[in-house]
């Protein structure tokens, strides 16, 4: 991309298709072993709100159908009510779960934010968040199984746009022949966090709107929070007729078609076996390893940094490649910013450590231990994977008091049980998203998986926690790999694991040793 669009003014916006982002965020969840975002509509208005567009999209992931999207434009005097709502249905290890967005967000007709609405379902209770747009932020209230949460989120910088703003300004733009836009916007589908759209036109196409055959353009579009580019045809006035990103899974594709052909009912469509990295030597030895060395790198040639916490170091060795160097038994210093916030140690809607059952099963699993904490910590760790006698993937992002009750879930439940009972007793914590290495189990060998744990601050360190690994086990082992970080805190959930999704397809992972002991170059898996 040039430097010019680059430098762009922010109030200089470019179209993005809003279809392909909340698509994108959906898969991000599911991929994630995550939720996906819903919004809610339920805006007052003094008039009847009368539809000014009403558009269905189809997706498809991998050359099978996974669902829709939904794009309605309404109007009420002044003001206007965009909503969208996007519905997959995906597969995980042969388990289906149906992962739904349905959201607005509405608008003054000069583009002032008013207020929005997110409710998110993918197998869990749903999460419903509203928003409410001040002079001086926004005002951020989310639900989730009773549990309210509420906080104030600043304002992106000035200039940024609202969805149907942002919509107007990029049709003025087409119409004046533009080759580049950038633009700052909010997607309500990606939580309170500003996301920057910058496109390039790449070229022309037709196709048919409505019944007609029109001219069409077609750009390449990266999107702040997930770098993976869209390839978009756009019709002159704005409506995006299709869109694909490869996700190194399969190709993600929203197509504009009927609201009979797109709400049609699916099967679902596996994913999460997609989501494997291969070994190409065997590394069996890797399974309960405490000291593991990895090399990694990307497929593109651009990795991004991974982060140095608790038991991993990260160096890179080049633009698209890095030494990784995992030991189960350490870990890092805790900074000082850490120790001081709150946001570790506070309920949340995941992780809501105020719940009576939750806080009734850390007293138990804590009656007469000792008062050292790392002792504490893992006496919890222990208690969460007997707890969760159910170990299964039909949840996504279940809440740790929906998961105390239910006592069942995959690696997301464990970690996010384990983050509350940890904050009960005051142990700052948060969740932990990387990869595992499987040797054998659902089919797959010798690669790795998507996974998620815990990280806690005992003696002023961050250490590794995963309550997957059964009692009498360690706490931690090195075959696990770190990829983000989130405080479990609300929507930056989905933000802080979006870096997932840029991997997938894209990671490789060469074991270099396990223990202190080489891997043979060519061992064959």
């Amino acid at each position: 991309m040039s430097s010019s669009s680059r430098s762009c003014d922010r109030s200089e916006p470019p179209r993005g298709s809003r279809a392909v982002r909340l698509a994108r965020r959906a898969f991000l969840a599911c991929a994630a072993l995550a939720a996906c975002a819903m919004l809610g509509a339920q805006a007052a208005a003094a008039e009847a709100w009368k539809v000014v567009e009403d558009r269905w999209f189809e997706l498809w992931l991998g050359g099978a159908r996974c669902g829709f999207v939904h794009e309605l434009v309404e109007r009420s005097g002044d003001a206007v009510r965009t909503t969208a709502e996007t519905e997959m249905t995906v597969g995980r290890m042969g388990q289906g779960v149906r992962i739904r967005t349905l959201g607005t967000f509405e608008e003054s007709g000069a583009g002032v934010p008013l207020r929005a609405r997110v409710r998110r379902e993918a197998g869990a209770a749903p999460v419903e968040s509203s928003w409410e747009f001040r002079a001086d932020g926004i005002e951020v209230r989310e639900e989730q199984g009773g549990r309210v949460t509420a906080q104030r989120r600043p304002l992106p910088p000035a200039g940024w746009l609202t969805p149907r703003a942002a919509r107007e300004f990029v049709k003025a733009r087409l119409a004046a022949g533009a080759r580049e836009f950038a633009y700052v916007t909010l997607d309500p589908a990606s939580g309170p966090d500003a996301v920057r759209i910058e496109s390039v036109r790449t070229g022309e196409s037709s196709g048919t709107v409505d019944g007609r055959s029109v001219a069409l353009t077609e750009w390449r579009t990266r999107n702040s929070l997930i770098e993976k580019p869209s390839v978009e045809l756009l019709s002159a006035d704005a409506v995006v007729v299709r869109s694909t990103t490869d996700l190194g899974v399969g190709i993600l594709e929203s197509r504009l078609s009927t609201r009979e052909a797109a709400s049609a009912r699916v099967a679902p469509v596996e994913i999460m076996a997609r989501t494997f990295v291969p070994l190409a030597v065997d590394a069996r030895s890797l399974a309960g390893s405490r000291r593991a060395e990895l090399s990694v790198r990307a497929r593109d040639g651009e990795l991004p940094d991974l982060p140095s916490a608790a038991s991993q170091r990260f160096e890179r060795s080049g633009k698209g490649a890095a030494a990784l160097r995992i030991d189960a038994d350490g870990g890092s210093e805790a900074s000082g910013a850490d120790r001081a916030d709150q946001a570790l140690l506070r309920a949340s809607v995941f992780a809501d450590a105020d719940d009576a059952e939750v806080r009734a099963l850390a007293e138990r699993a804590l009656r007469g231990a000792p008062g050292d904490m790392l002792a504490r910590a893992e006496l919890l760790r222990a208690a969460v994977n007997r707890h969760v006698a159910r170990k299964d993937l039909a949840s996504g992002f279940a809440t740790a008091s929906e998961t105390v009750r239910a006592r069942a879930g995959d690696c997301t439940e464990h970690a996010a049980l384990l983050c509350a009972l940890l904050r009960t007793q005051g142990i700052p914590a948060r969740v932990a998203s990387g990869l595992v290495y499987v040797a054998e189990g659902g089919g797959i060998r010798n690669a790795y998986g998507w996974h998620m744990w815990t990280q806690a601050i005992v003696g002023g360190r961050w250490i590794d926690l995963d309550a997957t690994i059964a009692p009498g086990g360690p706490r931690f082992d090195a075959a696990r790999l770190l990829v983000g970080l989130s405080k479990a805190d609300g929507a930056a959930v989905d933000t802080d694991l979006a870096r997932i999704v840029d991997l997938m397809g894209d990671l490789v992972i060469e074991p270099v040793s396990a223990d202190g002991v080489r891997f043979g170059a060519g061992q064959p898996p």
